[in-house]
């Protein structure tokens, strides 16, 4: 009673399980083995079993029966899993110890150690020990070395998966762990999906499948039931059907450690015996294994030492029904299981058949290019089937069975047809029987002469019952499929033809298996399509499709082929290229596949890869092909299965998917599609469809869902991986946990997935730099990371290309690096399960508790980087400098929200990078060792200054002190002569920068952005000749920019936006390196600074006009550009912009417009027109301009502008201008009533008018014809710009007078054309200075002629031409004008400038006419007096 009450009181009684069903009569067998020696001596009993079955669940029921009456107790749970951990041994012999003997004052420092005190300590006292889930004889070695160790009447229990280590512990008795039969399943599931011992009477049927499927699991009866446990009915067959899938995920991981502790041929084994052998005899079984290898025949007993694999009493080997759906699952996810190689596979007796029908089926198979498995006549058949054979079964698209007399006489055959309709049933092979001269009923029924050959077979060969039922069952299900029954067939050539043609339509009705949800992928194959169909011509055109693991590159690549595979003369699909091409011998079958699909025949044999590449080069390229490379990785796949596009003929369309961008380049491509991640909706959908089997969450879990499709990515793998896993999981916690453990461990299915790009890397070297970057370097710049790699031994430059030709890093415009966060996860797993095998610490480090552990080592530890990062949000951690001294070599160190306390002496003298964010200190400490550091990045800091005494940093390259607050000075640039980036972002106590930075010889990057307190830049700064960016933008307080910039000889990027720069130095307009500028907070390349100042000009939110100083060379600025379109005013400095001729705006409302339009005139000093309207959209000016100029003395001037394309209406509209101007001071022009041209007028500088639609007609030109009382010299004086604004589309384009004459482009003045469309309210006004009186203005819409339509043209005019007329003769059809001016002598003027010609024809000008001419020299004009020829013809 004392014992009894004194282990209640100190909590020794364990919990066994809440339904202990069958428990008892279990531990009752363990407890009789347990007394069943004498009571004197030490009994040790091996309770044995798969994973699962309950080994620790009895263990506990008899610790709790038994314990109390011995003299110590102790029970070691899971002892494997706390052998891993840091110092676990140890752990575990100290718990043995301290259960024991109830104190802790016996210390032990090593296992041997620990083996030497307990064999002293344990051999003193009676005890009671049980050592749970043991998996390795080391462990028994150091907890329980021998039965010597203990006591007299001591009982040792050890619970294992692994019979092997009971064996050579040579323990006494081994009680092997009986699954629960029937009922007993029956009521545990029940009390778990019901809560009661019986299942509910609707459910029994469904309660039964469960157990059958659970196979007398207790683990898969618990898990299952509990998941059920209040499911509606509809959903347990929608559940069961998933669990017969992909199995339930606890019961899969449990037994998945077994598999992973497998060596390599143990794990083919159990592949086998999951697909093949279940139900064979072990010595056939063995019989096959011997032609396989030697290795794989021990391989049979491993597994069932790890009960993976059962013998049952008749020989009969067996595996768990849980086993044999990993073992399954395994394969498919591995993706062997979809490999087909074969499109038929071939089943006959060759005694009855091979001579007479299967000699000419089988070529006639191979002739329609079908490719078929057949055995070589040369085999012996005997009674046992090979493994090959077996694979060659479920690497088949079709069987065809022949069924002939004497097939059920061979065992051979039998065992052929037994494993082909169970290939047919499970994995959807489509059988075809053929019965020859065989009636379908006696095989069905095993009759007749059939029948008696079977009958024959089970006779003579020795077949058990097992046997015998499944043969029987076999033939019955084949005699009853519909096939082809050939029976006294007088023409065997047309029954084979018959068979020829229905495995042609079944081989074509088989398309590739795309996706069970095909989310998202109809879009990304029309992609690829358009893609596929975009060159013109007949060559052939090659498409990499191209990703990282698990985006579903196969994916979409099968469902490209199924689209447009029809096409084509022939089509193929190589699948998983990269898993066939490791095996020597499939290389060539590769390119033999090929081949057999382009032209359905397998008469041409390839012996050897080289001569594969002439024979499929030279028959490529007679047909229309469509070929898909699935998952290529070598450039040697690519040379031996496509070398070049010449191999291929016209038209074929050749695809090829892999992780490796530079494959595709190599064998240059035409196109490259780069595969997207899903975004937030498709994934979404996809996950919904795989977690709830509907498009949309369940009730409940939606913001669940939405973080498993972050954490995701958009990567379809792990969404379709993670969702079918969840599907079984009803509880929010349960999520909440799956979702904890993912972000630490990683998806197994999915890592092994991406992982095959990691191994991949050719290198240790590109494997570093992928796992330093993994841990510490993404979202950072990849110059920085080159520098700080380079410097710790790696070759990043060829290794970072390799990485992004890999899809295992990116990088983005900023030239940033990322990675998706599964393969950052993945990293992580590596290094995680490398320590973890190798027994030795981590190689990078990102966890609080690991940093803690490792402290307290006593040897030096290898740790090459460590991260600790917390949130700004959270409290800091504060660590001591002495728990680092043993990592005397870390190079990379990252902390963010960390505080430090103690020497930094302890730090390690090695470091390459420092990144501490959130520094607290105000200087760095001078014990700190810095001189190995090539970047320090101490951003968020609390620095004063960076260094109290200056520090010689010789190796210092990058220097990042952004947003320290409290930073008030810079470091004496002297110390650090290999600086190549400073960054000082957001600095605002910053206000001076030390003179000395003017001796960094080797800066390319400056970055002083947002450092408010900054007044000015030190000279020094320009004497920088290597500086190639400088950033300055939102220092407020800096007001100019030195004229010395110019010495800045690299400088390709200058950034200074949101300064209070008033005045541009000439010296950046002048520089030749100036690539890129932002100004006042617009940006843009070099060339188009001066648009970007422009607008920042006008903008509404800009009140100071700014004076920029500016080189030649600017004739036309275009402001129509989408992305910034507030205008407000124009400055009066417009005019200091001597060489912009022509300018082009868009406003946003109709007072911008106003104002803009008045700025512009007011620049000019021009009058201004009556109010002004609505504005919008783009403005062009394209091709002639013709500018005439008339003038009488004491009057009116007259001034023609041609604006647009001459042509023939053209030139006779501007002579009849010309030469009808009216002397008497009134009179008629051409008018509007021409077909060719329509006018609008007004009595002031300005016409407005709305542009009418004129059917069958484009319009050519504008002219513009302006007449004027003036002084004599005010024509071309007065004249200054030319303003046509469309209120309808918002736009404006100016014209200086020069920028007419300049104007040639056709393009140019197409644009001003096009602009215009009929029902657009146009304005015109012609900008004169205020001696200029207009009296009238008219605008001539030109359009062009119809094809009819025959015009005799007065004389040839040049282009660019400026006329004055003042005399002409009236002509009908046109407009009347009142005219008052004095007659003037006839002269004809000619004016020349440079290739244009200006022609002033004048019939009535003033004497002084001379000096007009003189006036005209602004023109730069060359002047040619002529005399007046009377005759008017010439």
């Amino acid at each position: 009673m004392v014992q009894y009450l004194t282990r209640l009181i100190e909590d020794k009684f364990f919990f066994v399980v809440k339904h202990p069903v069958g428990v008892e009569s279990r531990m009752q067998d363990v407890i009789q083995l347990l007394n069943k020696e004498q009571p004197g001596s030490t009994t040790i009993v091996g309770i044995w079993g798969i994973d699962g079955v309950g080994k620790t669940t009895i263990a506990k029921a008899t610790y709790n029966q038994m314990g109390c009456s011995f003299e110590g107790q102790s029970f070691l749970v899971s002892v494997n899993e706390f052998w891993q951990q840091r110092d676990g041994p140890v752990s575990l012999q100290r718990q043995i110890l301290s259960n024991i003997y109830k104190t802790t004052k016996i210390q032990i420092d090593t296992v041997e150690s620990g083996k030497m005190v307990l064999c002293e300590k344990l051999r003193r006292k009676r005890i009671f020990l049980v050592l749970d889930n043991v998996n390795k004889m080391e462990q028994l070695n150091a907890l329980c070395g021998s039965r010597e160790w203990f006591g007299p009447g001591s009982r040792i229990i050890i619970t294992t998966s692994d019979k092997q280590i009971l064996r050579r512990l040579q323990v006494d008795h081994v009680y092997r762990m009986k699954y629960m039969d029937t009922t007993e399943s029956l009521e545990l599931y029940s009390w778990h999906v019901f809560k009661i011992p019986n299942p509910l009477e609707s459910y029994t049927c469904l309660c039964r499948d469960v157990a059958e499927y659970c196979g007398g699991l207790p683990l898969a009866l618990v898990a299952i039931g509990t998941f059920l446990y209040g499911a509606p009915l509809a959903d347990w067959e929608i559940i069961l059907e998933n669990l017969k899938t992909n199995g339930n995920y606890v019961v899969m991981e449990k037994m998945r450690t077994l598999f992973y502790d497998l060596d390599h041929h143990a794990k083919e084994i159990l592949h086998n015996v999951a697909t093949i052998f279940i139900g064979m005899d072990i010595q056939d079984v063995i019989q096959i294994l011997k032609y396989s290898g030697p290795f794989l025949q021990p391989g049979i007993k491993v597994l069932v030492d790890k009960s993976l694999v059962t013998i049952n009493s008749k020989n009969r080997i067996g595996m768990h029904t849980l086993v044999r759906a990993l073992g399954r699952n395994i394969i498919r996810q591995q993706g062997t299981a979809e490999t087909k190689m074969y499109d038929v596979f071939l089943s006959f007796r060759g005694e009855d058949s091979r001579a007479k029908f299967i000699s000419h089926l089988y070529p006639s198979l191979q002739n329609a290019g079908i490719y078929v498995f057949k055995d070589d006549d040369g085999i012996q058949r005997g009674d046992q089937i090979s493994v090959s054979l077996l694979q060659a079964i479920g690497q088949s698209r079709i069987s065809i069975v022949i069924l002939s007399r004497n097939f059920a006489n061979s065992k051979w055959c039998m065992l052929e047809l037994e494993r082909i309709v169970e290939i047919g049933s499970t994995n959807g092979m489509v059988v075809v029987p053929v019965f020859y001269e065989v009636d379908p009923s006696e095989v069905r029924h095993q009759t007749g002469e059939f029948g008696k050959a079977f009958d024959s077979l089970i006779s003579t060969k020795k077949v058990d019952e097992y046997t015998k039922r499944n043969w029987k069952t076999a033939l019955h299900e084949v005699g009853g499929r519909a096939g082809v029954v050939i029976m006294n067939s007088r023409n065997e050539s047309e029954d084979i033809k018959k068979i020829v043609e229905l495995v042609t339509r079944l081989l074509d009705k088989t398309e590739l298996f795309v996706a069970d949800h095909p989310v998202g992928v109809e879009s990304r194959v029309q992609e690829v399509i358009q893609l596929l169909n975009s060159q013109k011509s007949k060559d052939p055109l090659l498409l990499g499709i191209w990703g990282m693991g698990g985006i579903g590159k196969t994916t979409i690549a099968k469902a490209v082929y199924n689209k447009i595979r029809h096409d084509f003369e022939a089509k193929s699909f190589l699948l998983n290229v990269r898993e066939v091409w490791k095996l020597d011998n499939d290389k060539v079958s590769l390119q033999q596949r090929l081949l057999s699909d382009i032209y359905k025949t397998t008469k041409i044999k390839i012996d050897t890869v080289e001569s594969g590449k002439i024979i499929l080069q030279e028959k490529l390229r007679k047909k229309r092909i469509f070929v898909v490379m699935d998952d290529v990785n070598k450039l040697d796949q690519l040379n031996a299965l496509c070398g070049n596009r010449k191999w291929f003929g016209e038209g074929s369309r050749i695809i090829i998917t892999t992780r490796d961008d530079d494959l595709l380049s190599r064998l240059e491509v035409d196109h490259i599609y780069r595969m997207k991640e899903m975004d937030d909706s498709e994934s979404l959908e996809l996950f919904n469809w795989h977690a709830f089997k509907q498009p949309i969450p369940g009730e409940g879990f939606t913001s669940l869902s939405r973080d498993v499709v972050k954490y995701s990515g958009g990567l379809p793998l792990a969404l379709q991986v993670i969702g079918s896993f969840l599907l079984t999981k009803r509880r929010e916690r349960e999520w909440y946990s799956v979702l904890e453990k993912l972000k630490l461990i990683p998806n197994d299915e999915v890592l092994e997935k991406l992982k095959i790009s990691f191994d991949g890397l050719s290198d240790d070297d590109m494997k570093d730099i992928f796992l330093d970057i993994a841990f510490f370097f993404i979202g950072m710049d990849r110059e920085d990371i080159t520098e700080i790699l380079k410097d710790c031994g790696h070759f990043p430059e060829i290794g970072i290309s390799v990485l992004l030709q890999q899809s295992l890093v990116t990088v983005d415009r900023k030239n940033k690096i990322g990675m998706h966060d599964l393969l950052r996860d993945m990293g992580r797993e590596i290094v995680r399960k490398k320590s973890k095998v190798g027994g030795k610490e981590p190689s990078r480090l990102w966890r609080y508790e690991d940093v803690h552990e490792l402290s307290k080592d006593t040897i030096s530890l290898y740790v090459k980087g460590l991260t600790l990062k917390m949130s700004r949000l959270e409290a800091p951690i504060c660590l001591q400098t002495k728990e680092f001294e043993k990592m005397n070599r870390l190079k990379l160190l990252q902390f963010a929200g960390i505080q430090l306390g103690g020497d930094y002496k302890y730090l390690s003298k090695d470091l390459r990078w420092l990144c501490w964010h959130g520094f607290p200190l105000k200087y760095t400490p001078k014990d700190l060792n810095q001189e190995s550091l090539v970047a320090l990045d101490l951003q968020y800091s609390n620095l004063d200054r960076v260094w109290r005494k200056d520090q010689l940093l010789v190796k210092l390259k990058i220097l990042n002190l952004s947003h320290s607050h409290n930073l008030r000075h810079t470091p004496n640039f002297s110390n650090l002569p290999n600086l190549e980036k400073l960054i000082l972002k957001d600095c605002p106590s910053l206000s001076s920068v030390s003179s000395s930075i003017g001796r960094l010889r080797k800066i390319l990057l400056i970055n002083l952005k947002d450092c408010t307190g900054l007044c000015e830049l030190p000279r020094s700064i320009y004497k920088l000749d290597s500086l190639k960016t400088l950033i300055l933008s939102g220092c407020t307080k800096i007001d100019k920019l030195e004229e010395d910039i110019e010495q800045m000889k690299s400088l390709t990027t200058l950034v200074a936006d949101s300064t209070a720069i008033t005045r541009v130095p000439f010296a950046v307009v002048r520089s030749k390196s100036l690539a890129y500028i932002s100004l006042c907070g617009y940006e843009g390349f070099a060339r188009k600074v001066f648009p970007s100042i422009i607008q920042s000009w006008l903008s509404p939110t800009n009140n100071v006009l700014s004076l920029v100083q500016i080189s030649a060379g600017t004739p036309c600025l275009d402001f129509t550009e989408e992305q910034n379109k507030s205008f407000y005013c124009l400055p009066s400095t417009f005019e200091d912009l001597q060489d912009l001729q022509r300018l082009w705006l868009k406003c946003d409302s109709e007072a911008q417009l106003n104002q803009t339009v008045a700025s512009i005139l007011y620049s000019f000093n021009t009058q201004n027109s009556e109010g002004l309207s609505n504005i919008g959209t783009t403005a062009s000016i394209l091709c002639r301009s013709q500018v005439g100029i008339s003038s009488s003395k004491n009057s009116l001037t007259s001034l023609l502008i041609q604006m647009g394309m001459s042509c023939n209406v053209t030139d006779i509209l501007k002579d009849n201008i010309l030469q009808k101007i009216p002397p008497t001071g009134s009179g008629l022009l051409p008018g509007d009533n021409s077909p060719n041209w329509l006018t609008f007028n007004s009595n002031n500088s300005s016409v407005t008018f709305e542009v009418p639609e004129v059917d069958g007609r484009n319009l050519k030109t504008i002219m513009c014809i302006v007449y004027s009382s003036s002084a004599d010299n005010a024509t071309t004086e007065g004249f200054k710009v030319v303003l046509v604004i469309n209120y309808t589309k918002n736009t404006i384009q100016v014209y200086k007078r020069d920028g007419l004459l300049a104007t040639s482009d056709e393009e140019e003045w197409q644009r001003v054309i096009s602009n215009i469309e009929p029902g657009n309210k146009i304005k015109v006004v012609v900008g004169f200075t205020n001696e200029f009186i207009v009296k009238k203005t008219t605008i001539y819409f030109v359009y062009d002629e119809s094809n009819e339509e025959q015009t005799n043209h007065y004389h040839e005019t040049d282009e660019n031409g400026i006329a004055l007329s003042g005399d002409g003769n009236m002509q009908s059809g046109s407009n009347y004008f009142d005219w008052d001016y004095e007659v003037a002598d006839e002269k004809n003027l000619i004016i020349m400038k440079q290739k244009r010609r200006l022609e002033v024809l004048t019939r009535k000008c003033p004497m002084d006419t001379i000096s007009y001419f003189d006036s005209m020299s602004i023109f730069g004009c060359k002047i040619k007096c002529c005399s007046w020829l009377e005759d008017n013809d010439s």
